[in-house]
């Protein structure tokens, strides 16, 4: 059973938390709790803790916030709400993320680092392909998988084709395109490269979408700035897939959007 941790100064909220929600059902444990981010830094290290969500209203909850990002970079956050109703939604949400953190994958070893990317990857391949329906939802799963980037900045959207793609995912069969997915983002274009992430999809033999987003914490920069560095990247990129798959591809359009939440409901084009 998980174990996570609420760290509030509110009382009412800790109360709520421990008395009105059916643990069982949710296959936790009874969580712990703290009042204060020292508090919460001293379980942190000395319990086993699945995932953390804090929310302060009289105090200053930086410390915290520094320990995670820089102590605990891999620890799932959840959303503390203001009521059961909206509580239980958001640890449902928590428990299918330490779910898909604790898969058995066989015969392979992934450490939970690992499998966070993995969850990153799945989510942003759903966000590009115009699958996601739920803003609010889509927030609270890259807080719980520690994405790291700023959701309502403006981005960068490129749509790319690939005229060889079907005749080159004919000839390396498996899940080919899924394989080629996860070679753009590895070996090519990355996913945090100098204050970007760079979340790529390959939608289907012949378009590749990516999306360009600022993380967090960085200095603010112009639109030019950032977009001058977005295509230096994706260009860079392209010319390397040219030299080692042998693959050309050509962005058809590039776009700045207001924040990711344009890319919800998207269709594939």
């Amino acid at each position: 059973m998980y174990k996570l941790l609420l760290v509030t100064d509110r009382e009412d909220l800790r109360t709520q938390f421990r008395d009105q929600i059916d643990w069982g059902r949710l296959n936790c444990r009874a969580p712990y709790m703290a009042s204060s981010p020292q508090e919460a830094i001293d379980l942190l290290n000395s319990k086993a803790i699945d995932a953390v969500g804090y929310r302060f209203f009289n105090i200053d909850g930086i410390q915290l916030t520094k320990f995670l990002r820089y102590g605990r970079p891999s620890l799932p956050i959840f959303l503390v709400c203001e009521t059961p109703g909206q509580q239980v939604p958001v640890l449902e949400q928590t428990v299918s993320v330490l779910n898909r953190l604790r898969m058995d994958y066989a015969d392979a070893y992934y450490d939970e680092e690992t499998m966070l990317t993995i969850q990153r990857d799945e989510l942003v391949h759903s966000l590009l392909a115009g699958e996601m329906h739920d803003w609010e939802g889509v927030m609270r799963e890259m807080k719980l998988i520690r994405a790291h980037v700023s959701l309502d900045e403006p981005c960068v959207l490129y749509e790319i084709d690939m005229p060889q793609g079907e005749v080159y995912l004919s000839e390396h069969h498996g899940h080919a395109q899924e394989r080629l997915e996860s070679a753009l983002r590895n070996n090519f274009f990355g996913r945090y490269v100098e204050g970007i992430y760079y979340a790529v999809a390959v939608l289907t033999p012949r378009h590749i979408r990516i999306v360009c987003m600022p993380m967090h914490g960085q200095a603010p920069e112009t639109k030019e700035s950032f977009g001058m560095r977005t295509d230096g990247h994706i260009n860079e990129s392209i010319q390397k897939i040219k030299e080692y798959l042998d693959l050309d591809l050509t962005v058809t359009e590039s776009a700045w959007l207001d924040s990711v939440k344009d890319l919800l409901c998207r269709a594939e084009v």
